[in-house]
C-alpha cells in the first residue's frame, strides 16, 4: 500500500500495569483484600481514554473513528462488543464508529494499523485504545483461555500451560543446536526485570531478579520432555492495564489545536 497522508501521534496515556506481586494489586494476602477491588476491563478502557482527552485538552466530539485492541474480553471478563464499551467511556463518543480488533498479542498493534488505514482513507482524528484484564481467574484457567491464541485443536494437549510449553519447545531446539544456553536465558530475565524496575507503570517494578534466582527458579511444566527448558523466571507475569493514543493527520492536528 502506498501511503500519501502524513500521520502523527498526538499523544498517549497508559495506566499502571498490575497483577500478583505488584503492590497496587489486590489479592488474597493484600491488606485491602475484601475492602477494595482491582480495576475492571471497562475501567481500563475508560480511564486512559478520558485521561488522554484531559491531557491533550481536546473535545472528544472531534474523534472521527475509534478502535479497541483486546484479545480475551469474553473469557476473562465475560464481555465482548468492546466498541460499544468505548462508546460508553465518554458521552461525546456516542454514535461514533468504533470497532474491536483481535489478534492475540498483536491486538493493540492491529488497532493502530486499522486507525492508520482509516487516516489514509480520509479520516483525520482517530482514537486507539488497548485494554486487557487476565487476573480474574487462576493460572490454569487462564492458560486454558490463552491457549486459544495457539492452534487449540493441535496444540492444547502439549501441556496444561500451552503457551509456556510452546516457548519451552523453542528453547529446547535452540539449546540443542548450541545457539543459546540457560545462562543466556537467565541474562534476558535479569535485564527484563531491571528494565521494569525503572518503569513506574510496570507490573514488576518492585521485584528484583538476580542471575542466581533466574537460573534456579522453579520448572513447572507437566510435559516431561519440555519441563527442563523453561523456568518461572523466563515467563512474563499476568498483568492488567490499558492505554490510549490519538492518531491525527496534518488537518486533524490543526482541528485539535496542535502545531
Amino acid at each position: 500500500m502506498k501511503f500519501n497522508r502524513r500521520a502523527f501521534i498526538a499523544g498517549g496515556v497508559s495506566t499502571p500495569f498490575i497483577g500478583k506481586f505488584n503492590p497496587d494489586f489486590i489479592w488474597k494476602k493484600h491488606p485491602d483484600f475484601g475492602k477494595k477491588e482491582n480495576p475492571s476491563l471497562e475501567d481500563y478502557i475508560n480511564i486512559p481514554t478520558n485521561q488522554l482527552f484531559d491531557e491533550l485538552g481536546i473535545d472528544p466530539a472531534l474523534i472521527d473513528k475509534a478502535y479497541v485492541g483486546n484479545f480475551a474480553g469474553q473469557q476473562f471478563s465475560h464481555q465482548g462488543h468492546l466498541g460499544a464499551a468505548l462508546a460508553g467511556a465518554n458521552p461525546a463518543l456516542q454514535h461514533k464508529p468504533i470497532m474491536r480488533t483481535e489478534g492475540a498479542c498483536a491486538s493493540g498493534g492491529l488497532a493502530f494499523t486499522a486507525a492508520l488505514d482509516a487516516l489514509q482513507a480520509g479520516y483525520d482524528i482517530l482514537l486507539i485504545v488497548g485494554a486487557e484484564v487476565q487476573t480474574s481467574v487462576n493460572a490454569k484457567q487462564g492458560a486454558e483461555y490463552l491457549a486459544g491464541a495457539a492452534h487449540y485443536a493441535t496444540q492444547r494437549d502439549i501441556d496444561p500451560f500451552t503457551f509456556p510449553a510452546l516457548f519451552a519447545r523453542r528453547a529446547k531446539a535452540l539449546m540443542e543446536a548450541g545457539l543459546v544456553t540457560e545462562s543466556d536465558l537467565a541474562d534476558v530475565a535479569v535485564k527484563a526485570y531491571a528494565n521494569a524496575n525503572k518503569n513506574p507503570l510496570a507490573h514488576m517494578r518492585a521485584v528484583n531478579m538476580t542471575k542466581e534466582a533466574a537460573m534456579t527458579s522453579p520448572q513447572f511444566l507437566s510435559n516431561e520432555e519440555l519441563n527442563p527448558f523453561l523456568r518461572v523466571s523466563h515467563c512474563s507475569q499476568v498483568s492488567d492495564g490499558g492505554s490510549a493514543m490519538l492518531l491525527v493527520s496534518e488537518a486533524g492536528a490543526k482541528k485539535v489545536g496542535l502545531n
